[in-house]
C-alpha cells in the first residue's frame, strides 16, 4: 500500500467515525455508494448511525487497521464470493475476508477505535471511487459485555472448558468471537483459533451446531406432563447498558410466535434450559426469549433492535 493510499483511506475512515460519532446521517450519506445513497436502501444505515451515535459520546476515535482489497485480481473470485488473504508484517498470520456479491473494484476496509468508557469499534468497507473513497459497509460493534473484553471471554472459556463446564465454555467462545471480529466477512488466524476451541470444547448436543433446520430441542417435566422446546440458536449478548450479559435464546413458536399463551411458552422455555444447565446460572443476568415461526430462515438472530418475547431474570424470577 502507497503511502498516498494509506493517507487517503486513514482520512476517509477517520472522517466517516467522526460523523457518526456527530449523528450527521446527512455527512454519511453524502459519502455513501450510489447504490444505498437514498431512499428506504439508506434507511438501515441511517438508523444504524443514529443508534451507534449516542455509545460514543465524550470517546477518542483513532483508525488503526486498514486494508486494500483489490477484486479485479485473478482467484479472489470463488462463486459469489469475493476472498482476500492479507499476510500481517513481521507475522505469520493473516487477516482474511470473505465477502458476498462483490462487484468488481478496489476496496478498503477500515476499522476506527472509539476509545472511551464504553469502546467500540467501527468498521467501514469503502470502495474507490476516482480519487475518493465512498462507504459501501458500516459494522459498529461494542467491544466490551458486563465491563468485559473479547480476550477475557476467550480466557475465561478456556476456564470453563478446563472445568468441563461445556455449555458456559460455549457461549464464552461465542461471546468472545463477537467482540474480537469487525465484521462476519472478516476472519484471521487468531480468530480461527478461537473457532477451533470451541468446537473442540462443544458440549455433545451442540457439535452438529444449532440452526433453524438442525433445533437444540430439550424435553422437561416429567412424562405425563412433559413439553418439548426447539431452539434454532443460543448465544450470550451483553445488556444495553453494559452492565449485565444476558442469555438469549431463539425459540421455535410451533405456531405460537405472540399473545400471552406464546409468552408463557417462551418462560417456561427460559425456565428448562436452566434446569437443564445449572451452571448457566453463575454467569447471566437476564434470559431473553425470541419466539420464532417455524421454518424462518432468520430463526438463528434477532434482527438489530428488535424486541424478545419475553425477558426472565434468572436471579429474581426462576426458582
Amino acid at each position: 500500500m502507497t503511502p498516498q493510499l494509506r493517507t487517503s483511506l486513514s482520512g476517509a475512515a477517520g472522517d466517516l467515525a467522526g460523523a457518526v460519532q456527530k449523528d450527521d446521517v446527512a455527512q454519511v450519506q453524502a459519502k455513501m455508494i450510489a447504490e444505498f445513497a437514498s431512499g428506504p436502501a439508506f434507511a438501515p444505515t441511517a438508523n444504524l448511525v443514529q443508534e451507534t451515535s449516542s455509545k460514543l459520546q465524550g470517546d477518542d476515535l483513532e483508525v488503526t487497521q486498514i486494508y486494500e482489497l483489490d477484486s479485479n485480481l485473478a482467484g479472489s473470485k470463488q462463486s459469489s464470493v469475493t476472498s482476500f488473504s492479507c499476510p500481517l508484517a513481521a507475522s505469520t498470520s493473516e487477516v482474511d475476508f470473505a465477502i458476498p456479491d462483490l462487484p468488481s473494484g478496489i476496496y478498503g476496509f477500515a476499522m476506527v477505535e472509539a476509545k472511551g468508557d464504553h469502546p467500540w469499534l467501527l468498521s467501514f468497507l469503502l470502495q474507490q471511487d476516482g480519487r475518493q473513497w465512498e462507504l459501501a459497509g458500516f459494522y459498529p460493534r461494542a467491544r466490551l459485555a458486563d465491563g468485559h473484553d473479547g480476550l477475557w471471554y476467550w480466557r475465561s472459556a478456556r476456564k470453563y472448558a478446563s472445568a468441563d463446564e461445556l455449555w458456559l465454555a460455549w457461549l464464552f467462545y461465542g461471546e468472545a468471537d463477537t467482540l474480537l471480529r469487525p465484521a462476519n466477512f472478516v476472519s484471521s488466524t487468531n480468530l480461527d483459533r478461537l473457532r477451533s476451541e470451541q468446537w473442540s470444547a462443544a458440549p455433545p448436543d451442540l457439535i452438529g451446531g444449532v440452526s433453524p433446520d438442525h433445533p437444540l430441542v430439550l424435553t422437561a417435566g416429567a412424562q405425563a406432563a412433559s413439553a418439548t422446546y426447539r431452539f434454532s440458536g443460543l448465544s450470550a449478548e451483553g445488556s444495553e447498558d453494559g452492565k449485565h450479559l444476558n442469555l438469549i435464546l431463539h425459540l421455535i413458536g410451533d405456531g405460537l410466535t405472540a399473545g400471552a399463551a406464546a409468552e408463557e411458552r417462551g418462560k417456561e422455555a427460559a425456565r428448562a434450559m436452566i434446569d437443564a444447565h445449572v451452571e448457566l446460572r453463575q454467569a447471566f443476568y437476564s434470559v431473553w426469549v425470541f419466539t420464532i415461526p417455524p421454518g424462518s430462515a432468520g430463526a438463528a438472530a434477532a434482527a438489530p433492535g428488535s424486541q424478545p418475547l419475553v425477558t426472565e431474570q434468572i436471579i429474581s424470577s426462576l426458582p
